[in-house]
Parts: C-alpha cells; sequence; structure tokens
C-alpha cells in the first residue's frame, strides 16, 4: 500500500478532481492513507481534504516528519488537479516489487493531437513534480535535507525513471 501526497494552497477545484478517482483505490486496498499539506488555504480545500477523509498537515511542518509518519513504505507526490490512469495500481506494484527498486515518476497522458504532443516538452515546462513522484519512505528520508518543507525538496537530485502507468497533468497554471 501506498500514501499518496498533495501539497495545496487555494486549490480546492483542482483537489477534488483529483481524489474522486482515488476512491475506489482507497476502497480496494491500494491506499493506505492521503496526506494534504495545505499552506493556509483560504478556500474550501480543507473541508474537502476532511470531507475525502484527508490526513491534513500545515505547510511548514519538516517533510521529514511527514514522511517518517507516513503509514505506507512508498509514497506517492502528486499535484492537485493530475489524475492517475486506470490501473496505475498494478504498475506501481509492478515497479516497487523490483529489486532494483528505486524513484520513479509517470508517464504524461497521450492527450490532444500529435502535435501538441511532439511539442509539448517545449510548450508544456512545468515543475518538477508535474510527472508525479513514486519514491519509497526509506529513500525519501535519505534524500531530504534536514529543513526541507517543499514538496520539490522530494524530487531534488533524484534520476527518475518512468513506471509503466500514465499522468493527467493538472493544468497549466495561468500566468
Amino acid at each position: 500500500m501506498v500514501t499518496i501526497l498533495f501539497f495545496t494552497h487555494n486549490q480546492a477545484h483542482l483537489l477534488a478532481h483529483s481524489l474522486a478517482p482515488l476512491v475506489h483505490d482507497a476502497i480496494e486496498g491500494h491506499i493506505s492513507e492521503v496526506i494534504v499539506v495545505d499552506a493556509a488555504s483560504t478556500d474550501s480545500t480543507a473541508s474537502i481534504a476532511d470531507a475525502a477523509g484527508c490526513n491534513a498537515v500545515e505547510a511548514g511542518t519538516p517533510l521529514r516528519d511527514i514522511v517518517s509518519g507516513a503509514r505506507g513504505d512508498w509514497l506517492i507526490v502528486i499535484e492537485p488537479g493530475a489524475r492517475l490512469a486506470d490501473g496505475w495500481n498494478g504498475a506501481v506494484m509492478d515497479h516497487i516489487m523490483r529489486p532494483d527498486a528505486s524513484a520513479a515518476c509517470f508517464t504524461p497522458a497521450k492527450t490532444g493531437n500529435w502535435l501538441s504532443r511532439v511539442f509539448f516538452p517545449i510548450t508544456g515546462r512545468r515543475g518538477p513534480l508535474s510527472r508525479g513522484l513514486l519514491i519509497s519512505k526509506t529513500q525519501a528520508l535519505a534524500n531530504l535535507a534536514d529543513g526541507a518543507v517543499n514538496a520539490e525538496d522530494l524530487v531534488r537530485g533524484l534520476a527518475l525513471r518512468p513506471v509503466k502507468s500514465e499522468i493527467a497533468m493538472p493544468p497549466k497554471p495561468k500566468a
């Protein structure tokens, strides 16, 4: 089982978009918990997380505390608004059962026409977690600096291999 982490700030509608398909996976026992690290949102982010049964953590809490307190031995970090493809749990289990399993990311969903997919790397530049992150609790703790509080601190310096499962990325933030 895995722990899913979201880092949010005033992203209630995006969080709801991501949580909806995870309900079935939680019922099936693929997810041990969902943790929402919220940076003092003023919208309904906290109430959506609470209604969905997520564990809420205040932003600024050291990541070491969050990671070490997670129930799952593996963590999946995704941005609010992103959705894991159906069957993600099988691909994740295949990955983590390998003896050489290490941190990984998901494959971007093939959306749009072929031209947009060809030029996506140029036009779709996003943050380091836009393709999600799958990492063992042990590797995350070893990779984290003592004062780490940001989601990007989890992925810093890692070479990620792709998991054979897609992630529909959240809408690109407006500039």
